[in-house]
């Protein structure tokens, strides 16, 4: 036996001790196959679509496997063999499946090199087109790629992958095609074109660019490929090529692209702004020149022009020459340099001022005539920007600007200058009473001031209730200044005061109402029989708004005119009836109705009635002219006993009122003091008396409010004591 045979036996020997001695149970495994008592197992994790020849679960050492693949699909390697490494059996190479891809269904007169059907996977083809025409990718390949995931396995599909100007492989997402191409332009021979080729694609973009001091008139072109022939009888084709202007956009060629000389950027002032702002700039090419704030440059556009300086060795030498244009839209040679030159704002003062000439900066000294606009007056009438000297504490000048008044002279302008009105009506002395209005005016114009005319009339003409006679108030205006008053108007009104210029020009207009006043006195007050109410006319709002009414009840014996009591009731101006609560038989009652404005009471209208007996569920009334005497009689001899009572009761404590009219009514007090009985305190109409007849309700200590109440209804006001 041979010594490489005994070492095979040392280790088939050996190979099962190994798991004793701390080894993986499974042994060593690599991606290129697994050793099994010296062989190679047949891979079981390698593409299911591998077919291996001959077919075996296992191959010994140095066994070389044919490999093969289902359907069109072919193995990534051809065959692979059994290794050792000197520990372990395993493959030489791992293999999958590739799939063939179908020849694409691109432009039918594009050439494929080699020409097949289908192609393996990342095999490498060159395509050619047809005179000359050229491919949009002349390099291709197929490559798998993955498409989606479904039902957890991998979706693969076909993608084609072509190189691009730099070699770089990328995705083809269009058809590839035979494209027309456009030979090098033959213009100046000065120009440099990048990428630098014989031929061009169409719409391949090519930039240009020129000799140091030259700049050509495009810096990028592209060819649009073949223009049409001019004449049929004999063709002439020529590529048309087309340039991007400065502002972006292609334009067609219609000469040559040359390399024009151009200027370096002028190095003056370094506070200049240009537009558009470039190193260089081409022959009579504009360009617009700015300051920061509060400066201007000294030319607002330029262009640079060459001329001839000198003639060396028989060709001329050039200079550049920078031309500005100035306000006339000339051009001018710009001798020195453009600088930025310090000016003032137009100032931020009244808007309604107008200025000549009207600019956003002046030089210094310019004067500038300024006035109001139509309407409005200022004193002022020339202004001029000047350099101020630095104020105290500081070491900046600065510009400012002087104002020359009437008196000729100049002046520095504190503050800032203002509009005032022709005519102004003096702020503050509008005075409207109930019967006139007066105001203060001033007039600045003397040519105005004396044609003004102040007119007063009814705003809207006067209806029924409400009649209003209008005004004759009419008053020509002299002066400076003065004081206009409405002739006697009336409260409550509407009225148009205007001051105005002839023919129609209005000064001054504003409509106005005057304050109100107390109304009149309530019409037609009478005393309703059947159901014992007091009823009046509602008053209109003439002369205010009726916000409710006062009413003033006085009792009296009538047999001998003493005082009995007095209460005052207030109501809202929807209630136009009272019934007051409680008259006592034998009584004479003085009931007075005054309207309320805002302003207080107008004038009272007075009722006087008597109350005799008080029949229950019936209604006072006078009595039956049968029981006359006999009532008289009974009376006396009652109210003789009622007042001897009375007296002696009253000194001691006040009567209290029983449970029933507790419910019903308040206890008036005898009023024995009758030079003040102006004071009086306010009562509420009782919602819940409003509904039982016009009884009067509980006393409340609060002011009056308003109640709603519908015109027909009967409403009760509370009461209460004098004390």
């Amino acid at each position: 036996m041979t010594l490489q045979g005994l070492a095979l036996v040392f280790v088939l020997v050996l190979a099962p001790q190994l798991p004793a001695q701390g080894q993986n149970d499974a042994g060593p495994k690599n991606q290129r196959g697994a050793k099994e008592a010296g062989r190679c197992k047949a891979p079981s994790d390698w593409d299911p679509k591998l077919q291996f020849t001959p077919h075996q679960s296992s191959y010994a050492l140095n066994d070389l496997v044919q490999l093969s693949c289902a359907g069109e699909y072919v193995p990534s390697v051809p065959q692979i063999r059994c290794i050792s490494n000197g520990t372990q059996t395993l493959w030489n190479r791992t293999a999958t499946c590739k799939g063939k891809c179908p020849k694409p269904q691109w432009d039918e007169r594009v050439q494929f090199v080699p020409s097949k059907n289908s192609y393996e996977e990342n095999e490498e083809l060159t395509l050619t087109c047809p005179g000359d025409l050229k491919p949009s990718s002349s390099k291709v390949k197929c490559a798998r790629e993955l498409l989606r995931v479904s039902s957890g396995e991998p979706v693969y599909g076909d993608a084609w992958w072509g190189r691009n100007s730099t070699s770089a492989w990328m995705l083809i997402e269009r058809a590839v095609e035979c494209i027309e191409t456009c030979k090098r332009p033959q213009w100046d021979s000065r120009l440099q074109l990048a990428p630098d080729k014989e031929k061009y694609k169409k719409n391949e973009e090519v930039m240009l660019s020129c000799p140091a001091g030259f700049q050509p008139s495009f810096t990028h072109i592209k060819c649009l490929g073949e223009d049409q022939p001019i004449t049929s009888w004999n063709p002439v084709y020529t590529d048309r090529w087309v340039g991007r202007d400065s502002g972006g956009d292609w334009t067609r060629i219609q000469s040559s692209v040359e390399c024009i000389e151009t200027c370096k950027r002028p190095q003056w002032d370094s506070r200049l702004q240009l537009a558009p702002d470039k190193e260089k700039y081409k022959m009579n090419e504009e360009v617009m020149l700015s300051c920061p704030a509060g400066f201007q440059p000294s030319f607002t556009h330029i262009k640079c022009v060459r001329e001839v300086q000198s003639i060396s060795h028989g060709k001329p030498v050039y200079r550049e020459v920078w031309f500005g244009g100035d306000s006339g839209g000339d051009w001018t040679r710009i001798q020195s340099s453009v600088e930025c030159i310090g000016k003032c704002q137009k100032p931020q003062w009244d808007a309604r001022f107008i200025f000549d000439p009207d600019r956003g900066l002046y030089t210094p000294n310019e004067v500038v005539k300024m006035r109001c606009a139509e309407g409005y007056w200022s004193s002022a009438v020339e202004i001029t920007c000047v350099k101020l000297y630095p104020r105290q504490g500081s070491s900046i000048s600065h510009s400012g600007w002087i104002v020359r008044k009437d008196t000729g002279h100049w002046h520095r302008i504190e503050g800032n200058m203002t509009c005032v009105e022709d005519f102004q009506v003096v702020p503050g002395t509008l005075e409207i009473s109930s019967t006139s209005i007066k105001l203060n005016w001033t007039c600045r114009l003397p040519d105005v001031c004396q044609r003004m005319r102040a007119t007063c009339r009814l705003a809207v003409p006067s209806s029924p209730p409400c009649e209003a006679e209008e005004v004759k108030g009419e008053e020509m205006l002299h002066g400076g200044e003065g004081t206009f008053t409405c002739p006697p108007l009336q409260p409550f009104t509407v009225y148009s005061f205007t001051i105005s210029l002839p023919p129609n020009k209005v000064l001054y207009t504003q409509l106005i109402t005057t304050k109100e006043s107390v109304p009149d006195k309530p019409e037609k007050l009478w005393l309703d029989p059947s159901t014992g109410s007091i009823k009046w006319q509602p008053l209109p709002s003439c002369k205010g708004k009726i916000i409710g009414y006062q009413l003033n009840i006085t009792a009296r014996r009538a047999h001998n005119g003493s005082f009995l009591e007095f209460k005052q009731v207030m109501v809202n101006q929807s209630v136009t009836q009272y019934t007051p609560p409680h008259q006592t038989p034998g009584s004479k009652y003085t009931v007075t109705v005054q309207g309320l404005t805002a302003t207080g009471a107008g004038a009272a209208s007075v009722l006087e009635f008597e109350s005799y007996v008080s029949v229950s569920g019936q209604p006072l009334g006078p009595w039956p002219g049968t029981a006359v005497v006999v009532v008289v009689v009974l009376s006396v001899l009652v109210l003789l006993s009622a007042g001897i009572l009375w007296f002696a009761l009253s000194r001691k404590r006040k009567a209290l009122p029983s449970k029933a009219e507790e419910d019903h009514y308040t206890e008036l007090q005898p009023y024995e003091n009758l030079d003040n009985y102006c004071v009086v305190k306010k009562t509420l109409l009782a919602e819940e008396d409003a509904g039982k007849g016009g009884q009067a309700g509980e006393l409340l200590l609060q002011p009056l409010s308003v109640l709603e109440a519908s015109g027909d209804s009967q409403s009760s006001a509370g009461e209460e004591k004098m004390e």
